[in-house]
């Protein structure tokens, strides 16, 4: 961002100064949009803002819509006043632009404020003027970032949000767009790895006490995808800076996901000479029903418990008998090649040794979206050039090597070259604790009275499950148990849900009120057990859902109006959703849209292990703020000097 004089007033509904893009992933390419909404297309008579949240009521179970009665607190200096701002919370920072407007659709009226903090990092705040009641609320990003979103995922319907009760900041890791260019940059490459975020809840903290004369009183980050890692780094990495956290879908395990494991995908569905595809989407939509109809076929289209499943469902049960070939647009059975072209994709990436150097595959249920740009990006049919992983195959040419401050660029060719080897494993894996977000040792998160809510839907085609549910199995270890860990870190799966509830052609129920189940976790100290999720008809026109992460592109015309806003689409189906290891199972009788039909159940397959070469311990690399200096601390978090190496 060009620097300015001074902060520039803009008109509520023009496009604003700083261009943000988000990614959405549809088929198999990732499409930037920008968004710019009229004033008159949300044009109709506000919704009054409401009285005090209580406290009452559900007899002390967690249904996310109860907390803490906290005060108004209205704004003690103009927003014009506050955007003259240079210095907050000891960092500096440049507002360029800032505008004072109210939602139309709930009539909160926002100072809005645009700038950078540290140079690099682009950063929105939204701050009630005059209904604030005490709360922080810091939103992710997805993919590689380069956008600022401003809607909060698993929000939808939560009345304190759209009635303003939070301070919203959201920023862009450090860069602008999903190219990258800035790879070469260490002090970018450090603000994408773990600052940013910290950065910006000290500023926007900062930003609140000197707005309304008194700091949040609590602090809250949501992030699906890349928001997801951002919000586990900021638990590991700087536990005191968010009392709640509600982490989906996360990309926690970024460097060898990136690196390895979409590499290893995309492979797998490529004949030798990697030009055309040997599998596509109706092979992948036989599997998918073969499967349903073995393990679950009285639940409408659910996979209750998607790793049962893979036990019990052979992929040889669709070989096809010896002479038959498959119909290619409609097939009833498989060769041998294309099963084993699918046992990789379900399998995941391994040496030749066997070792596995990812947690895992794929999960079985994720074939509808097999076709999507961050997945396996199968192509519609037979004969097709196929495609590649976008900016996941750039991570591993361009980040993958080299040292915090700078990447080594391994070519344009780098992806068809890459040998899944244990010794070039561990060359990937130096890097690891420098980008990584796989600490199990959240406890000081625990003892500073922080609670997580970590989610993931169990037919994530483009994170694969087993990454977020291998790492709650080293949280669970590192923290004394099931129990013990429950009593701050929850971890639900969403049955035939895609990545981050973003897909309208899965069986799930995709959305539920995540955020308000941490908030009364967090206030009234209140944990979650079940919470009921919901599928909605897609809206008319639709394509896919949010983009992961971060939803809309930041301005007030298009991302505060959905804002905790009710979906008012018919309901398709309910479904209660369980902490770790239960998961829902059908009462074998009842309407399998409707959650009365099911209940709790632990599973045992949930809970096997997942071993590979890679590792969940407290290695944590930090560096200068130009990526130099480096050092490792380990065994126990970067706060104790127990242990520190340099690198």
């Amino acid at each position: 961002m060009k620097a300015v004089s001074g902060p520039r007033e803009r008109s509520l509904w023009r496009a604003r100064g700083r261009s943000r893009l988000t990614a959405i992933a549809t088929g198999a390419a990732l499409l930037s949009v920008v968004v710019a909404v009229p004033a008159q297309a949300h044009a109709h008579a506000p919704r009054p803002v409401k009285a005090a949240h209580q406290t009452q009521g559900n007899h002390g179970s967690n249904d996310g819509t109860q907390l803490a009665n906290l005060k108004v607190i209205a704004s003690k200096e103009s927003c014009a006043k506050l955007a003259t701002t240079t210095v907050a919370a000891g960092q500096a920072l440049d507002i360029s632009e800032f505008q004072v407007g109210k939602d139309p659709d709930s009539g909160v009226e926002y100072c809005a404020l645009t700038g950078t903090i540290d140079t690099n990092i682009g950063f929105e705040v939204l701050l009630p003027v005059s209904t604030w009641r005490q709360r922080y609320l810091q939103i992710g990003c997805g993919g590689l970032c380069g956008n600022i979103g401003l809607s909060a995922p698993q929000s939808t319907g939560y009345q304190p949000l759209e009635d303003g009760d939070f301070v919203i900041a959201s920023q862009d890791e450090g860069h602008s767009g999903q190219g990258t260019a800035w790879s070469t940059n260490g002090a970018q490459r450090v603000d994408f790895a773990y600052t940013s975020d910290h950065l910006l809840a000290e500023v926007s903290k900062g930003l609140a006490s000197e707005f309304y004369g008194l700091a949040p009183k609590y602090s809250y980050f949501d992030g699906c995808s890349q928001g997801g890692h951002q919000a586990l780094t900021e638990v590991q990495r700087y536990p005191a800076d968010f009392n709640g956290v509600l982490a989906g879908s996360p990309a926690n395990i970024m460097t060898e996901l990136n690196s390895v494991f979409h590499e290893y995908e995309n492979d797998a569905a490529l004949d030798p000479t990697r030009m055309n595809a040997t599998i596509d989407m109706p092979m992948a939509q036989l599997i998918n029903k073969a499967a349903l109809n073995l393990c679950d076929k009285n639940t409408d289209g659910l996979m209750l418990d998607y790793r049962a499943c893979e036990r019990k469902f052979n992929l040889e049960s669709l070989l096809c008998a010896r002479g038959v070939t498959p119909d290619p647009t409609s097939p009833a059975c498989l060769t041998q090649a294309e099963i084993n072209a699918f046992a990789e994709v379900y399998n995941g990436p391994v040496d030749p040794q066997g070792n596995h150097l990812f947690p895992g595959g794929y999960p079985l249920g994720s074939e509808p979206d097999m076709n999507n740009g961050t997945s396996v990006l199968l192509p519609a049919s037979l004969p097709a050039v196929a495609g590649n992983a976008g900016f996941i195959t750039e991570w591993y040419q361009y980040f993958g090597l080299g040292t915090p401050a700078v990447g080594t660029d391994l070519g344009n060719d780098a992806v068809l070259d890459e040998q899944f080897t244990d010794v070039s494993f561990q060359q990937i894996e130096k890097l690891a604790p420098f980008w990584d977000a796989t600490n199990p040792d959240i406890g000081q998160f625990a003892h500073d009275g922080g609670k997580l809510l970590l989610w993931a839907g169990e037919a994530d085609y483009s994170i694969p499950t087993v990454s977020s549910l291998s790492y709650y199995q080293a949280v669970v270890k590192a923290n004394g148990g099931v129990e013990r860990t429950k009593a701050f870190a929850r971890y639900y799966l969403l049955p035939s849900v895609g990545h981050c509830g973003d897909s309208n052609v899965d069986a799930g129920a995709d959305t539920y009120n995540g955020l308000g189940a941490v908030v009364q976790w967090t206030e009234l100290h209140q944990a979650p057990n079940s919470l009921l999720a919901t599928k909605y008809e897609p809206a008319a026109g639709s394509g896919g859902g949010a983009p992961a992460g971060g939803g809309s592109t930041s301005d007030l015309t298009d991302s505060i109006p959905a804002e905790g806003a009710p979906n008012t689409n018919a309901v398709v189906r309910t479904l209660d959703i369980y902490p770790y290891p239960e998961l829902p199972a059908y009462n074998g009788s009842g309407n399998p849209d409707v959650a009365s039909s099911y209940h709790g159940q632990v599973s045992q397959a949930v809970q096997q292990p997942t071993p590979w070469l890679g590792k969940f311990d407290s290695t944590t690399m930090w560096c200068s703020s130009q990526g130099t200096n480096c050092y490792e601390t380990g065994n126990s978090p970067p706060w104790s000097p127990f242990y520190r190496r340099s690198v």
